[in-house]
């Protein structure tokens, strides 16, 4: 049987900024690994068998 899953716990304080932070640097300047590889990913066919 599967475990459940677990509610993720809220940030705050200093753990907040430091999320908040990278969140917008990323927005501003996505990493070119990350975004092809996300590109890569949505090209990708699968094969469906029956």
């Amino acid at each position: 049987m599967a475990k459940p899953i677990e509610a993720t716990p809220t940030l705050r304080g200093a753990d907040a900024v430091r999320f908040i932070k990278k969140m917008i640097k990323e927005e501003r300047n996505p990493n070119p690994k990350r975004i092809a590889f996300i590109k890569k990913a949505l090209n990708t066919k699968f094969h469906v068998v029956n």
